[in-house]
């Protein structure tokens, strides 16, 4: 036998190992093989497919590469730009896409991996023309019209990422195409709909964490405690320390005015992550519920030096305040929040009525006033202003009253 009837004799004996998925075998198969013949392209590439299941990288470039040298193809290009793109190098992916498509136009793969690529560089106009060419050449191809709905869905054209998204599932039903469109559904308020697509993303993958989560969040959407509640613990079964669900269901508890498990929920999420300001700030509104005022507090300063720009952190801190009956701190935190999320009507009244505590009627007034421009059925807000305009109407009367007593006083006296 001659050197190259050996080698492409280790070269077949290399593709029955492929097939046996015994990775290790084939690539010391194929190794042998580019031994005899280093000029072997074919062995080169499938080599390098080889490493490239095995996650090793480095060397499925180099043996693409290789191949390429010795004879172009485009699925050479095409895995090699896989490759780089599994190592995060978008750019290089991106050429190598571009150079299979010129040697083959209608590669459906390599015009959906460069929408991918374009993805996930924010690219996504440009990944949606992609998809658009991929889909051109074969309209049955799933993944593509999956993968254009989700560009729609980050473009916001909600409407587009929906039928790009049934699309998909009509042609094949996979759970994350159900699991997509119902996030899409809950964003545009259809939280039936939103349901019925995580519960089928759920029965075709039972263990799907995040589809348990989102469920439960379109449950609470609906105002059903108890169902969001069992999603979120289902959640939490799968993965106890699913940070997320752990923050979900510490909201729920606080809508059933569980505080305490609410406050174990965010402490179990603060563990894990001492730097999630949005978890400090919700532990400190179930403390504050809980009558911690001190404990609230704690937390409230804790995540505005995490999250310094967070208006609605500022106005709950001054509720904090304003029930301790430390109002001019109240209305410190109730300014500062104000001046960077101006259009809260809430807010506006909150401060009004830490002013109307402070006797500063003028200021409460226009306080309440702009509560009302911003939401004119603000009731509390109303309630509020009258009572204020009513308190400075009674200081006006009893400083005139003070006014006339005073001059009484004074006799004129006959000498």
């Amino acid at each position: 036998m001659n050197t190259t009837s050996s080698a492409r004799h280790y070269f077949k004996s290399a593709l029955q190992a492929s097939r046996r998925d015994a990775g290790a075998e084939a690539i010391e198969l194929y190794s042998r093989s580019i031994e005899l013949d280093p000029d072997f392209a074919a062995a080169y590439y499938n080599r390098g497919r080889e490493y490239d299941s095995l996650g090793r990288l480095d060397q499925a470039i180099a043996d693409y590469s290789r191949c390429l040298e010795l004879k172009p193809s485009a699925n050479a290009w095409y895995n090699r730009g896989l490759a780089w793109r599994n190592l995060s190098d978008f750019a290089a992916a991106l050429a190598d896409y571009d150079r299979a498509i010129a040697l083959n136009p209608r590669h459906a793969w390599a015009w959906n991996n460069r929408g991918n690529a374009l993805y996930l560089t924010g690219s996504f106009a440009s990944a949606v023309e992609s998809y658009a060419a991929s889909l051109a050449i074969d309209g049955t191809f799933a993944p593509a019209w999956y993968n254009r709905g989700c560009a729609h869905d980050e473009l916001g054209n909600y409407g587009r990422a929906l039928e790009d998204y049934t699309r998909s599932i009509e042609i094949e039903k996979r759970p994350e195409f159900y699991y997509n469109r119902g996030l899409v559904f809950r964003r545009i308020s259809e939280h039936a709909q939103a349901i019925d697509d995580f519960s089928a993303a759920i029965a075709l993958r039972p263990g799907f964490v995040n589809a348990y989560n989102n469920r439960g969040n379109a449950w609470a959407d609906l105002q059903q405690r108890a169902s969001a509640l069992q999603d979120y613990c289902c959640a939490l079964a799968l993965d106890p320390g699913y940070a997320d669900a752990l923050y979900n269901r510490g909201l729920e508890y606080c809508a059933v005015n569980d505080y305490d498990r609410a406050v174990e929920d965010f402490t179990r999420v603060v563990h894990h992550n001492p730097a999630d300001a949005d978890a400090l700030g919700a532990r400190a509104l179930a403390q504050f519920c809980l009558g911690n005022m001190q404990a609230a507090l704690d937390d409230f300063f804790r995540a505005l030096e995490l999250a310094p720009d967070s208006a609605q952190l500022y106005c709950n801190r001054g509720l904090v305040y304003a029930e301790q009956g430390f109002f001019r701190e109240a209305v410190d935190d109730y300014t500062r929040g104000l001046g960077l999320e101006p259009c809260n009507p809430a807010a506006w009244n909150s401060r009004g009525a830490a002013h109307a505590a402070l006797g500063d009627y003028n200021q409460a007034i226009c306080d309440f006033n702009r509560a009302l421009e911003g939401e004119p059925d603000h009731g509390d807000a109303r309630a509020n202003r009258d009572a204020a305009l009513a308190q400075r109407r009674c200081r006006f009367v009893q400083r005139k009253m003070r006014l006339r007593s005073g001059g009484a006083q004074h006799e004129i006296k006959d000498r």
